[in-house]
Parts: C-alpha cells; structure tokens; sequence
C-alpha cells in the first residue's frame, strides 16, 4: 500500500504522523518542568558606580567674549555703530546729502555725500549708513527713507543747482587751409595796434562773460523744470 502511495500523498501522511506525535508529547507534559535558575548572586553583573560632580559652565565668563562686542558678526564692516542719540543723531543725518539713487534689478543703494563736501559714502537697502545710527529701510527715484532713534527721517534727491561749474574751455581755433589761397577779408583787416591791441583782451573776457551768463540761465531754466516736474510727481 506504501509502495502505491505517490510522492505528494507520502509527504502528506509524513507531516500529519509528525504533528500527531507533537500533539501526544505536548499533552502528555513535555516541557512542563523546564523554569527559571535559582538566584545567585554570583551570576548577576555588578551595577556601574556613578559619580556626581559639579560641572563648569561651558561657556565660560562674559570677559572671554570682549571681542564679539568690539567686532559684531552681522556688521558689514565688523565695527560697532556708534547709537548716536538726540540732536547728535539728527544733525550726522542731515549733514549728509542724497547725491544719487541706483536702482538696477535687484541692486537698490543710493549715494550720501557729506553738505560740506566729502567721500560718498554707497548705502544699500537694508544696511545702516556708516558712522551713525540710521538705516536705510526705503528707496524710490527720488526719495531715500531713513530709520533711526528717533523715528524716520526722508533724504530728497538733491537737485543740481549749476554752482561749482567751471567755464567751458574755447575751442581751437579753425584751421585755415593754405592750399586756398590767402583769405581777402583777412588780408584787409589791419593787426590792432595801440588802444586796438589792448581792446582785443577786454573783448574775449566779454565773450567769455557772456558765455557764462548764458550757461547759468540755462541751468537756471534746467532746475525750474525739474522742480515743475518733482512738483507734478507729487501731485500725482
């Protein structure tokens, strides 16, 4: 009967006669008088002694860190700004002038000159102006927007007012081509002599003179016009 049994059917009967045998063990007791050892204190492993000191702070005292102060890491020039406060304030503000305002992109800075005359100082966006206690927090065309100990203070575009300028230098004076032949009226004019000769001077400081005028007016007209134009921007 064995020998008929196929391969899978033999398999079969082998897995049901071994967990029937498991099954008899089990009910008759098997592992019923296994348990824990009995204490001894000889096999327990001996507990880490642990000592408790005072530990020093990591940090060490507030003199160590003299240099932090003197050289502040969020400082673009690593130097403390003097807190300037009151009148003190106030006056290293307005001392300066708005000479111009860059705006490209993403680059937003304008350019303090001092009112006497002096190194321009570039102030970006965000950034306190070197030597006081103010920082730029607003920037247009025109305007530059001030934040300090004492609130806000606006810097308006300064308006070229045409002082300063020099005298535009005379140009040279036109060739004369030989090849033409000598020029007629030239040739009949007479050189000044005498009281002509000193005359001749007096005259080119009066073109001179008049030259100027000229270039004032016109500068004078240029700063009316700008001045309209900042007038109607405010308007509007």
């Amino acid at each position: 009967m064995i020998e008929s049994l196929r391969p899978g059917n033999a398999f079969a009967a082998a897995l049901a006669a071994w967990s029937a045998a498991l099954l008899l063990l089990a009910l008759a007791g098997l592992g019923g008088r296994s348990g824990p050892l009995p204490d001894d204190p000889a096999m327990r492993p001996p507990l880490p002694r642990v000592e408790l000191r005072e530990a020093r702070s990591r940090l060490g005292p507030l003199a160590d860190y003299g240099e932090v102060g003197a050289r502040p890491l969020l400082s673009f020039d690593r130097r403390p700004a003097p807190m300037a406060r009151g009148e003190q304030a106030e006056d290293s503000l307005e001392s300066l002038v708005l000479s111009s305002v860059l705006i490209v992109g993403d680059t937003r800075l304008a350019l303090l000159q001092p009112s006497g005359g002096g190194e321009t100082r570039k102030v970006r966006l965000g950034e306190a102006v070197p030597g006081t206690a103010w920082r730029l927090v607003e920037l247009a065309p025109r305007l530059a927007v001030f934040e300090g100990p004492e609130g806000r203070r606006e810097l308006a575009l300064r308006v070229f007012d045409g002082r300063g300028a020099g005298v535009p230098a005379a140009g040279p004076d036109p060739v004369r081509d030989e090849s033409a032949g000598p020029d007629p009226g030239r040739a009949a004019t007479p050189a000044p002599v005498g009281d002509e000769a000193r005359a001749a001077p007096a005259s080119q400081e009066a073109q001179v003179e008049a030259i100027r005028r000229r270039i004032e007016a016109r500068r004078a007209q240029m700063r009316a016009e700008a001045e309209a134009r900042e007038r109607g921007e405010q308007v509007e």
